[in-house]
């Protein structure tokens, strides 16, 4: 597993310690539920007191983190990721303990203790690790815990790295840039310095301690430099040094590249989308599967009579409103909503605008709060949508939009979801510009590359969050 613990000055200051951290709040959550409320039942205190329980939930948070791995030091991870993962982690502690206890002790499960010690300790955890990660940021800042790097060559490539370790908004993922070695002053950035020509950089390497010098970024063409490039891959090897490529990718597309081999020859892959794993794919479709099970069995059916009396008697016509969509690899499927507008011939072409007419007052109370969307989780339990995933377009869109922008039709590479990265960046409702459009288009893009659990679950506290906050200006 890519979470397992390596002994490191990482795993021994970040990773342990938030390990530990964890543990106890598991126990404290637990003996909370124990002694400070009454929820678990006199016979079952017996078995909650044993000390095989305490065993029991340590081995499950210790587990856990096996699993999935404690990533908040990681340098390029955000704080909704951070969360995101925290919740995980939480979530399958719980799970793990919960059936351990089931299985060895027969205990009978109560609904309101799991559900009070699922959530609360989610919280606690996710607020923890983002303390954790805020104050492993000031102490970058500091000058400590710094990743050190030098640049071998200078191409644009290389510049744009550079700039992106050095600016301040990025200080607290602790990258130090000691400088360049290049065989040309041109170019090189205010306030970088220029250790010396490349042939300069092997000694440079030699002189620093074993380890001391994190990274190597090497921009020379092993095509035209091939002595050289080798010659320093070996001597960062011997020297616990990383080696990184820079290679110059002037007329590539700009966007997430990966290499894989067929036989003995490297190919480009433009997109490598996580989904593509059945397991992966698997489990986030059992999620879909259980969440909107779980939801159309018990709220949607009051919320379905609340909204069905409220369009009825502002408007006639049918409480859905049902409408063609571009779905999974460009396959086009019903998209359900509870219906916000008068019927009108142009729904199928036309976006809703701020102070349409066509919007009646009860629709735009269900458009402002986004429970016009929600019979979309019968499309998720059908399989046409997932709970997370790009919005889905009506066809007319995907015909005007595939003619305009390169990429759009890349975006349905993943189900369409009720929700998604784009949405909660804040590109949602009318696009008035192909360059909104199009900022959409790169952040479902950027999801579809970069999909996890964590994601997913981070994106679904953003958007309650949004919902609670009052789910944004383009909410019309």
């Amino acid at each position: 597993m890519n979470g397992r613990f390596r002994i490191s000055k990482e795993a021994l200051y970040f990773k342990f310690p938030t390990l530990l951290a964890d543990i106890c709040i598991q126990l404290a959550v637990l003996w909370g539920i124990m002694y400070g409320t009454d929820m678990i039942r006199e016979g079952n205190m017996l078995i909650y007191e044993k000390s095989g329980t305490i065993v029991l939930l340590v081995l499950s948070t210790v587990l856990s983190a096996f699993i999935l791995g404690i990533h908040l030091n990681e340098r390029n991870r955000s704080a909704a990721i951070i969360a995101g993962q925290a919740f995980l982690n939480a979530g399958l502690t719980w799970a793990l303990f919960n059936g351990l206890m089931a299985i060895i002790y027969e205990l009978t499960l109560q609904g309101k203790a799991l559900a009070l010690q699922l959530v609360s300790v989610a919280i606690l955890t996710a607020a923890l690790h983002l303390i954790i990660r805020g104050l492993i940021g000031l102490i970058r800042k500091k000058g400590a815990n710094h990743h050190t790097v030098i640049m071998v060559g200078m191409d644009e490539n290389m510049l744009a790295i550079y700039d992106f370790m050095t600016q301040k908004r990025y200080n607290d993922k602790g990258f130090s840039v000691l400088g360049f070695f290049a065989d040309r002053e041109e170019g090189i950035p205010e306030g970088s310095l220029l250790l010396g020509k490349v042939e300069d950089a092997f000694a440079y390497i030699e002189a620093q301690p074993l380890g001391s010098l994190k990274e190597v970024f090497c921009s020379l063409n092993p095509a035209t430099d091939s002595e050289t490039v080798n010659r320093l891959v070996s001597l960062c090897e011997n020297r616990m040094s990383r080696f990184t490529f820079v290679p110059d990718m002037k007329g590539y597309p700009k966007r997430k590249l990966h290499f894989s081999q067929i036989g003995n020859v490297s190919v480009i892959a433009l997109h490598d989308e996580p989904l593509n794993d059945p397991l992966a794919s698997l489990v986030k479709r059992l999620t879909d599967i259980l969440l909107s099970g779980l939801f159309l069995c018990t709220l949607y059916p009051f919320i379905w009579l609340f909204c069905a009396i409220g369009i009825k008697l502002s408007s006639p016509g049918p409480v859905y409103f049902r409408q063609k969509r571009t779905g999974y690899e460009g396959k086009e499927f019903y998209c359900l909503k509870f219906r916000s507008m008068h019927q009108s011939t142009d729904a199928d072409t036309k976006q809703a605008v701020k102070g349409d007419c066509r919007v009646f007052p009860f629709g735009e109370f269900l458009r402002k709060t986004s429970i016009d969307e929600l019979p979309q989780f019968i499309n998720v339990f059908k399989g046409d949508m997932s709970i997370i995933g790009p919005r889905p377009h009506m066809l007319h869109h995907t015909d005007i939009y595939s003619e305009l922008i390169g990429d759009y039709m890349v975006r349905h590479y993943a189900k369409p979801g009720i929700t998604g990265w784009a949405q909660v960046n804040g590109s949602r409702g009318e696009t008035k510009e192909v360059s909104e459009m199009k900022k959409r288009v790169d952040l479902d893009i950027w999801y579809i590359e970069n999909w996890s659990i964590s994601l997913d679950i981070s994106i679904f506290f953003m958007t309650i969050w949004q919902l609670l906050k009052g789910g944004g200006e383009k909410a019309y």
